[in-house]
């Protein structure tokens, strides 16, 4: 939202034929939130430092890349008419896929990913309908490397009307978008700002939003975010890897910081437990953010960011994606430790079955398959009682099986380990029966719980098992007398 607008929809309703392009239409909604990050995430508040995250997940689609893909796409007159396609594997071709559907209901749009790409991330391309072409070599590629992917892309577009390659990488409306949206609208709202810091993937964000942030004060220091070579976290890059941009970096960034993905996820994972919800490369931004006011404070010149009015050092870092995407190399990359334990974590490993409420008769629906049974045998139908042994003996329905299992405790789904033994006792009473695919099997067991666990795992192998809510007393207590 640029600095003289007013927000036409501060309600934030969209009606009619052209509510989805006014939903991505960052100069229809208010300013995206600006927050300050808790003392417990900041080491030197004490210094007069304060953050703020930049939540640009709160954009349509979720992630920072909406804004260059809005921009990108505006300025390609054909492009609704084309076959998008884009060197991307996250952000920013989901964007493209979104932002080219609400614009023009335009749905052929390509992802070019790199093969090594765990299939998770494939399957989301595919879920907001995104056409995965791969490719082998090198994963994160230089983009001006005449071999590269996104040569390639452009050469072909060259030479096709029919192809549109926005080309996020060299395409100038990328940071122009964050210099027309971003910046203004953090110098809206924080006009005392004096550092932005912003992790450098394309390099869009940290140029454009600084470009915007320096015309309107020069004393306004950028700070850029690399992965450390050779361990990437995903969207930045190592430097080498960016030092080709055709984006004015050079005159933009004032310094770099590298940071390690362990540091990245970290970082994330504590933002986002403090309500921040941000994915590693926003984790990166904050971590390297630190690393740089600790580095001026070391070297004694952290008052020169100061603000002359306040005295403060008033910084922001974008929030530039969602953690969900990523959650198993959270796993991978941080220590067990660092996550809180799973209690009855034997219950991992047992009782995993379906559960299925229609499975539960009442007794009174148990009664009509009984009487059923009894007056009318068929053999097709079996009556299993999973009672102890001395309670059957003492009253059973005629023609019942009896599987004898020791008595349990009265809540038994109330303790894991419970759980556990009884699963386990079943388990071997199963595997010792014969059960055919379709056999209708009627479990009864000494109130209910056994016998749902039995149903349970009796359809698991194709019977079409059911019990009886409150098991063998309940259907005594319906005939009113003992079976």
């Amino acid at each position: 939202m640029s600095q003289e607008t007013v927000c036409p929809t501060p309600l934030n309703v969209f009606k009619g034929p052209n509510a989805l392009q006014d939903f991505f239409d960052p100069d229809r909604n208010p300013p995206l939130p600006l927050v300050e990050i808790p003392m417990e995430l900041n080491p030197l508040h004490k210094d007069g430092v304060r953050i703020f995250a930049k939540i640009l997940t709160q954009l349509p689609a979720q992630n920072v890349k909406s804004l260059p893909a809005l921009r990108m796409l505006r300025n390609e007159p054909e492009a609704h008419r084309q076959k998008i396609v884009e060197a991307s594997s996250g952000s920013t071709v989901l964007s493209l896929g979104m932002v080219s559907r609400a614009l023009w209901g335009h749905k052929d749009v390509h992802a070019f990913v790199t093969n090594k790409k765990d299939t998770s991330s494939l399957r989301l391309l595919r879920f907001f309908g995104l056409n995965v072409n791969l490719y082998g070599g090198l994963a994160q590629q230089e983009p001006y490397d005449p071999k590269s992917i996104m040569s390639r892309l452009k050469a072909r577009a060259d030479q096709n009307r029919e192809l549109c390659y926005p080309g996020q990488y060299h395409n100038e409306h990328n940071w122009k978008s964050h210099e027309q949206w971003t910046g203004a609208q953090i110098w809206k709202q924080l006009p005392e700002i004096r550092v932005f810091c912003s992790t450098v993937g394309t390099g869009g964000c940290a140029v454009g939003t600084g470009i915007y942030l320096k015309r309107q004060n020069p004393s306004v220091k950028v700070v850029g975010v690399c992965n450390v070579m050779g361990d990437p976290t995903p969207g930045p890059r190592h430097f080498p890897n960016f030092e080709s941009s055709p984006f004015p970096w050079q005159e933009t960034i004032d310094a770099f910081e590298d940071v390690s993905s362990v540091d990245s996820y970290r970082t994330s994972m504590q933002l986002s437990r403090h309500g921040i919800i941000a994915g590693p490369s926003s984790g990166e931004a904050l971590h390297g953010l630190l690393a740089y006011l600790r580095r001026m404070k070391a070297e004694g010149r952290l008052p020169e960011l100061a603000d002359p009015s306040t005295g403060e050092i008033s910084c922001v870092f974008p929030c530039a994606d969602l953690p969900y995407q990523y959650m198993d190399t959270y796993y991978k990359k941080l220590a067990e430790e660092e996550f809180p334990p799973i209690r009855n974590k034997n219950l991992l490993y047992c009782d995993q079955d379906p559960y299925d409420e229609r499975w539960f008769l009442q007794p009174e629906h148990a009664a009509t398959m009984i009487s059923a049974h009894v007056f009318r045998p068929r053999p097709q139908m079996q009556l299993l009682d999973l009672r102890p042994r001395d309670k059957y003996e003492e009253s059973h329905i005629v023609g019942s099986r009896s599987i004898p299992l020791p008595a349990t405790k009265a809540d038994l789904f109330g303790d894991a380990e419970a759980v556990e033994q009884r699963w386990t006792e079943l388990t071997q009473a199963v595997r010792e029966q014969e059960w055919s695919a379709g056999q209708r099997v009627l479990v009864l067991c000494a109130d209910g719980d056994s016998a749902r666990m039995a149903t349970a795992m009796l359809r698991a192998k194709g019977c079409e098992a059911l019990c009886v809510e409150g098991g063998y007393p309940a259907m005594a207590g319906y005939f009113g007398r003992e079976l």
